[in-house]
């Protein structure tokens, strides 16, 4: 049960513990409280590149998930990478109606839910079964933790 977190960066300060035990329960909430992932904040020059390199896309987003396909210890599972654009998320936040904070959990529990098997991308049904995942997991981390410092 480990959640390894890492930010690129040095001039946003969050809270890692209150980042780490958050993504914890959003494992718990989704039903896989002995899985792990890792977490990583980025600005937007690293998020271009590794939207650029992993989807061809060139421009920063908001969130990317990179699932592990190989299978994990019996006990816990490694479901892989949440990498999370910090600028992009506290930019877009008021257009969403969020709060920084809001807006950072709200792309933890989207990664982690890509990180699941959901994709909003496959199907209209499937988009609508991953936001009432969403909406299900923020109500129970209500009210919002602090995560930015």
């Amino acid at each position: 049960m480990a959640i390894w977190f890492h930010t690129h960066l040095r001039r946003m300060a969050v809270r890692a513990k209150t980042i780490q035990r958050v993504t914890q329960s959003i494992l718990g909430h989704a039903g896989h409280p002995a899985d792990q992932l890792s977490l990583s904040l980025v600005g937007t020059t690293r998020m271009r590149s590794l939207n650029r390199k992993y989807r061809g896309r060139d421009y920063p987003t908001d969130v990317l998930a990179f699932p592990m396909e190989s299978p994990g210890e019996p006990t816990a599972v490694f479901l892989g990478d949440v990498v999370i654009c910090l600028p992009i998320a506290i930019g877009q936040a008021a257009r969403f109606d969020n709060t920084p904070d809001q807006e950072i959990l709200r792309l933890l529990i989207h990664g982690t839910l890509h990180l699941l098997g959901y994709d909003h991308e496959r199907s209209p049904q499937e988009a609508t079964r991953m936001q009432r995942k969403e909406r299900a997991i923020i109500k129970k981390l209500s009210p919002t933790p602090r995560l930015l410092a």
